[in-house]
């Protein structure tokens, strides 16, 4: 898949990544409460994670106002730089309670650093 053709979605759900260094493997529980499942769609391309669907606005109101209105519908997509190596044929995806939960076991060739960077810095407030 070519990411310059990947259209964007009508909004992009939040996600956590999470590297599992015990299970190896890195977990991904993205934020889709309401998605119609039969549009779920998760695609790995290098170390690339796209996820894609529809929620479907079933509530609209015939008559009336909103008062507050933070849901988006329509179509999604999601794109997560992985950032290791991932056995592509072992990737497990589940949809349970609003959460799209998958499962990408890091390849046996690959290796999760264990040095880490740390940057200290002083963020100044301005005042406007």
């Amino acid at each position: 898949m070519d990411f310059a053709g990947l259209r964007a979605g009508r909004f992009e759900p939040n996600a956590d990544v999470f590297v599992d260094e015990v299970g190896g493997q890195v977990v991904v529980n993205v934020e889709v409460a309401g998605a119609d499942p039969d549009t779920l769609r998760v695609e790995v391309h290098e170390r690339a994670l796209v996820i894609s669907g529809r929620r479907q606005n079933v509530g609209r109101v015939r008559h009336g106002s909103f008062v507050q209105k933070e849901i988006a519908y329509g179509e999604f997509a999601k794109r997560i730089s992985l950032p290791v190596a991932v056995e592509y044929e072992a990737i497990v995806a589940e949809y349970r309670d609003g959460l799209l939960i998958i499962a990408l076991p890091i390849a046996v060739t690959d290796f999760i650093p264990t040095a880490r960077t740390e940057i200290r810095m002083i963020v100044k407030r301005t005042l406007v």
